[in-house]
């Protein structure tokens, strides 16, 4: 019995880690992997926008959630889009009107809300998190599971459409990433006011 617990509390946390082994290859296999690396990349980056539900799933059912997975899970997140669009970038799929300043925004917002959650750590602070803020990870998975498989097409088909789709979600997301950190902004400024009176 005391295996089976075992296993389970090592399951949200093995596919945390999963995602930020993830985040490292992912960039490599975009960049450097050619053809093959972007057959690769695209089912790649599903099995780890889907560990990123199934590790929350476990945690919840087993009641496992632990301090290592609330601190890791969301900055695996921010590390597997960020290299994307990095490698993204690198490999210049992101053209400058059209995809590389939502790219921007995206990247710098989690930059800029990393950097101010740990700013009030300290603080103990907490907010309830809105529906558009639980959508924004997968959201933006989407836009560049669509970049990946555009990329994908490129050294097969072309088909345009598929750029078209890419640069639509890739600004849905960018639009949808700004909105929350507002929403985050504005609640955290509240909560500092409240504090100081």
């Amino acid at each position: 019995m005391l295996k089976h617990n075992s296993i389970r509390r090592a399951i949200p946390n093995g596919l945390t880690i999963f995602r930020c082994i993830a985040s490292i290859i992912l960039p490599i296999i975009i960049i450097f992997g050619d053809e093959l690396g972007a057959v690769i990349a695209p089912p790649l980056l599903a099995l780890a926008g889907l560990s990123d539900y199934l590790d929350g799933f476990y945690a919840r059912k087993y009641n496992v959630i632990s301090n290592f997975g609330k601190i890791i899970d969301p900055i695996a997140d921010k590390l597997l889009v960020i290299g994307v669009l990095f490698a993204l970038a690198y490999d210049h799929m992101l053209s400058y009107y059209l995809a590389f300043i939502p790219a921007l925004l995206i990247i710098l917002r989690e930059i800029f809300m990393s950097g101010l959650r740990e700013s009030i750590a300290e603080y103990n602070f907490s907010i309830s998190v809105s529906v558009l803020a639980k959508w924004k990870t997968t959201i933006q998975l989407f836009a560049c599971g669509s970049f990946l498989v555009w990329r994908a097409d490129e050294f097969f088909y072309q088909l345009n459409m598929i750029a078209w789709i890419s640069h639509v979600l890739l600004w849905l997301a960018a639009i949808i990433t700004i909105i929350t950190g507002i929403e985050y902004i504005l609640k955290t400024n509240a909560f500092l006011k409240d504090l100081n009176k």
